[in-house]
């Protein structure tokens, strides 16, 4: 008694090619580009199915994070910080008004060493009786590169703890120019010594 073979059990090269007769003749009536594009086709599939766990297991990463962040807004927008302090002792931690000419000297030597041209800045000062804070207001137009300003800026607030930049007015006279003109507005904030003048 001879074994049957089934036809998908028949290895031989005739077999092989009598099962693949009807893929060749539909890739024969593509062409090259048809089969280029089958190719691309089952790579882009194979390429899917593997990534596609990743992607998932990076998207529920994400998505833990982004909880566990907004939370942890939600909890900061809710409690009151911790160590807050009372206006007088952030009052009593502002430099002194005495130092206020060497605060403003030092300011603009900063923007000098970074190369920015600057031009006639105004100051006005500002005084509450009550709780002795002083508010030295000083409209600053300078200009410079982008990279500039934006050192210029990090570098005098570092410098300055006391030192708040109010406004930013950016401008390009022309399109082509790498330099910006820029109106800056710090606000240099320090205290009142009892029995002293402005």
């Amino acid at each position: 008694m001879t074994r049957r073979i089934l036809p998908w059990q028949d290895l031989t090269p005739a077999g092989l090619r009598r099962r693949t007769h009807p893929l060749r003749q539909a890739l024969g009536a593509l062409g090259w580009p048809g089969a280029l594009a089958g190719l691309c086709l089952l790579g882009a599939a194979v390429l899917a199915l593997h990534l596609t766990p990743r992607w998932q297991s990076e998207a529920e990463e994400l998505a833990v994070q982004q909880a566990a962040l907004r939370r942890g807004l939600r909890a900061s927008a809710v409690l009151p910080a911790a160590g807050a302090q009372t206006p007088a002792a952030l009052l009593a931690a502002l430099p002194p008004s005495a130092e206020r000419q060497q605060r403003l000297a030092d300011l603009l030597e900063i923007g000098l060493r970074l190369g920015l041209v600057q031009q006639r800045s105004e100051q006005r000062l500002g005084v509450d009786a009550d709780t002795g804070l002083e508010r030295l207001r000083i409209s600053m137009p300078v200009q410079g590169s982008y990279a500039q300003l934006r050192h210029y800026l990090g570098a005098a607030l570092a410098h300055d703890p006391a030192l708040s930049l109010d406004s930013l007015h950016l401008r390009r006279a022309q399109r082509e120019s790498q330099d910006l003109q820029a109106e800056l507005v710090w606000t240099l904030h320090s205290r009142r010594e009892r029995g002293a003048r402005p």
